[in-house]
């Protein structure tokens, strides 16, 4: 059993099986999972998934703890968990479908995201796509444990990986206003690149289904204290205490790269 109320600051566990278990005092608006088989467009090997009705990941979208219910009730924000157990999709990592966020009306630019993993070992990847070709132009990925927190820019699309032996629990924040453009890497057969789990050792390799893709690149994590983003306050609290207003840069994409000049050197490399 896993206990994970201090990290999240929300009255979670991973039990034995590796399925997570709510407190009665959390509220969830609405739970989902996506199985095998709809991941047959973007997995490499899509025999592995064909007809497959095996759970390969779950959503719980909207959740707050029932005492947090007045202060949230006008965030334009929610709070939201992914659970990846541990699997391997023929010599692929289970990973999400991966998608684009819709734009914003005003900006045109995409809504960000902000995620923290409660569990395991997670890798993001993200990148630009022309669904066309299918071309990246730019591909980038970073490496999140237990506590640490990603920001999701604007105008990647993006999917989570689970690589490692134990279940992969992670957190995210994002505008009410958002929804996912799966279309993109069903068109182009999945992401850029794969991550594959061979003799014992995971790699990154390209799709082979892109025309063209950049070098994969790795980003590091940082912290972020006048946001609120850091290693040692759960993004719950976070969410609660500010009601979305620590974070403008979610509900107003056109803000992002001013309130992350650093991210917008690291991303323009």
């Amino acid at each position: 059993m896993v206990e994970l109320e201090s990290l999240s600051g929300l009255p979670l566990r991973l039990d034995e099986a590796g399925q997570l278990e709510f407190g009665p005092e959390l509220v969830i608006d609405e739970t989902r999972v996506r199985r095998l088989d709809e991941l047959t467009p973007v997995a490499l090997d899509q025999a592995a998934c064909r007809g497959n009705q095996e759970i390969a990941y779950y959503m719980y979208n909207g959740i707050y703890h029932q005492n947090d219910a007045a202060t949230l009730a006008n965030a334009p924000i929610r709070y939201e968990l992914t659970l990846i157990p541990p699997a391997q999709i023929g010599p692929e990592f289970i990973k999400t479908f991966g998608h684009l966020h819709n734009s914003h009306p005003s900006s045109g630019l995409s809504y960000a995201e902000v995620c923290e993993v409660l569990a395991g070992t997670a890798h993001f990847l993200l990148h630009t796509l022309d669904s066309t070709g299918p071309d990246a132009a730019a591909v980038f990925w970073l490496e999140a444990k237990a506590g640490q927190k990603v920001i999701i820019p604007p105008g990647f699309d993006h999917l989570t990986i689970n690589p490692g032996p134990e279940p992969l629990l992670f957190a995210d924040v994002i505008s009410l206003e958002v929804y996912g453009i799966y279309d993109r890497f069903r068109a182009a057969r999945g992401a850029a690149y794969l991550e594959l789990g061979e003799n014992g050792a995971a790699r990154f390799r390209p799709n082979p289904h892109y025309r063209s893709v950049a070098p994969l690149q790795q980003l590091s994590l940082k912290d972020y204290p006048g946001l609120h983003l850091t290693r040692d306050e759960p993004l719950y609290t976070a969410f609660v205490q500010g009601q979305g207003h620590h974070w403008p840069f979610l509900t107003d994409p056109g803000c992002f790269w001013s309130t992350f000049p650093d991210l917008k050197r690291e991303y323009s490399r």
